[in-house]
């Protein structure tokens, strides 16, 4: 904190420098696996083959086949779905986005995979590529349209469905305490961003007058 004079009259000015940014969250760790991608027919092919299948070489204790059990299918899936470790960023999420959304942002995600996936196949089989040999490129194309179209129409629909739930979200509160303007006005700085930031900077705020307090006395 620096006090300066002015010259202007009997007060000082104190003048000081405050971080303004927001702290986030810290990204968490997180190792799973793409259980996507796992191949039940060949999980079961090397399953019958493995000491699981095999009860000659069952230990007679109950803690060591335990022990085989876990030691063996974490074994089989490290063959087969390797371990991926990926950074996981929490984000807030808006009041209004209940599970309808959820679900809607879900089938969104989805079609636009099977999209990309029939828009792939329609470039090999156009492309004449062997492994697209047996797809007829007429079908495969309009596989890809028509996938798009669908893709499209729930990706506008999910946005239609956004803002239906945000307007009637916030028109609901406002409504509710329009009678109550201290409580109006927080909602107000809640929808347009500003609740969260003074929330935030309450602490700091409590900071400054403490350190304001604590430097006072030195200049007096």
């Amino acid at each position: 904190m620096e006090v300066e004079d002015t010259g202007l009259s009997d007060h000082f000015l104190l003048r000081w420098e405050v971080s303004m940014a927001r702290d986030e969250p810290p990204p968490m760790p997180i190792i799973s696996r793409p259980w996507r991608h796992l191949d039940i027919q060949l999980l079961r092919s090397v399953l019958s083959t493995s000491r699981l299948c095999r009860p000659e070489v069952w230990p007679s204790d109950t803690d060591e086949l335990a022990v085989l059990y876990a030691d063996e299918l974490n074994s089989l899936l490290d063959r087969l779905l390797p371990l991926h470790h990926f950074v996981h960023r929490q984000r807030p999420s808006d009041p209004w986005f209940d599970k309808e959304c959820r679900d809607a942002k879900r089938s969104t995600r989805r079609l636009e995979r099977a999209y990309a996936a029939a828009n792939r196949g329609a470039a090999a089989a156009t492309s004449g590529c062997s492994t697209a040999a047996r797809l007829d490129p007429a079908t495969a194309v309009a596989k890809a349209a028509a996938a798009k179209a669908a893709w499209y129409n729930q990706r506008r629909a999910f946005r239609q469905l956004r803002h239906q739930k945000c307007t009637d979200f916030w028109r609901g509160k406002l409504e509710a305490n329009s009678s109550n303007p201290l409580q109006l006005w927080r909602l107000v700085d809640e929808l347009l961003g500003r609740g969260v930031y003074l929330r935030a900077l309450l602490s700091t705020s409590k900071r400054l007058v403490s350190l304001s307090l604590r430097k006072l006395p030195a200049y007096d």
